[in-house]
């Protein structure tokens, strides 16, 4: 099992961002992902980019159906470029709630729309790689790129960047499977992994002539490690309760036997605001984090080993944690499981 690390969006300056890139490619971790909150997922992978040597940079996830697919494949490059061939395309659909009121489209019809937007991600490549691709006419997307192209083929590290689909449900993890490089899944516990997600995969695969295709699985935690274990337990709750409160996490909990403290935790969140997550549940922390002293993350992680082809770890920064705590828990989390210290947990 491999091990990365998300990067704090609310660290201060983007400056605060490389630095803190840099510390956990010194420290032998596989991957850093940016997300689509607060800050410009892109250009944080770029600033990722330009201070690591070793790691992967990629995003975890960009909202695609906020972008075109030729803007998205074309921003790829450029980052594959600027890192040397370590970019990873980590996409979804992105929240309908957010693609209304921030991007003036919808979250309708995700499956069809992914499968297209997929489609002409990869003409999109093969466009910018060759100076030409067949053009394409779907039901949500359409590619039809000129008959003459004045500018040719461009220099690209890679021809093709491998596409990384977060998928919850039956239909979208078979998607990913026919069509995608990897998965991403968040909380997902050893046990679901093992019998939801990759036989889903594996179906999507098969049914695409891709069987002997090696779909990278990877699975993002909260984590929240700190020797003082109430710290690391009240930075926990805030990051865990600020997704649990979503509905889509409503079939994972529900499978897990947590749907009822969520119901709770949105009750509070509908009166206090924020403050409610000062009141998610051990239960909630104990199952979507790796949390508590190092010792006992350890411990966690290693559950996961033979299940998970790449864990990232996610740090903690929801308000009202400053920027002080979410760089606190990224650097215990690098403290903690740099490669090389934890053979035993990976």
């Amino acid at each position: 099992m491999k091990l990365g690390v998300t990067l704090p969006s609310r660290v201060g300056s983007m400056a605060n961002v490389s630095a803190l890139a840099g510390l956990a490619d010194a420290a032998g971790f596989d991957a850093q992902w940016s997300y689509e909150v607060f800050r410009n997922p892109l250009l944080v992978t770029a600033a990722a980019a330009m201070s690591t040597r070793v790691s992967r940079v990629g995003t975890g996830i960009v909202a695609a159906l906020s972008r075109s697919p030729f803007d998205l494949a074309n921003s790829a490059a450029d980052l594959d470029d600027l890192s040397g061939g370590r970019m990873m395309l980590g996409i979804g659909t992105g929240a309908p709630e957010a693609l209304r009121a921030f991007h003036s489209t919808h979250g309708e019809s995700p499956i069809p729309r992914m499968r297209e937007y997929l489609d002409v991600l990869r003409r999109s490549w093969e466009y910018l790689a060759t100076g030409t691709a067949q053009p394409f006419e779907g039901e949500h997307f359409s590619f039809r790129p000129p008959p003459i192209n004045p500018w040719g083929a461009r220099e690209m590290v890679r021809a093709q960047i491998p596409v990384y689909l977060a998928a919850m449900r039956p239909h979208m993890l078979r998607l990913c499977g026919s069509r995608a490089d990897g998965w991403i899944g968040y909380f997902y516990t050893p046990e679901l992994l093992d019998s939801h997600v990759r036989p889903h995969l594996a179906q999507g695969a098969a049914k695409a002539g891709r069987g002997d295709v090696d779909i990278e699985v990877c699975v993002e935690m909260v984590c929240s490690i700190s020797p003082d274990r109430e710290l690391a337990m009240m930075r926990a709750r805030r990051q865990v309760g600020f997704y649990a409160v979503h509905p889509i996490t409503d079939s994972l909990l529900t499978q897990y036997g947590l749907i009822d403290d969520v119901w709770e935790l949105r009750k509070r969140f509908r009166a206090q605001g924020v403050d409610a997550f000062a009141h998610t549940s051990d239960r909630l922390v104990e199952t979507l984090s790796v949390t508590g002293t190092p010792d006992e993350a350890r411990q966690k992680l290693a559950a996961y080993r033979g299940h998970v082809d790449l864990m990232m770890l996610h740090t903690p920064y929801v308000p009202p944690l400053t920027v002080d705590d979410a760089t606190d828990a990224f650097s215990n989390i690098v403290t903690t499981f740099a490669p090389g210290r934890v053979d035993g947990a990976c």
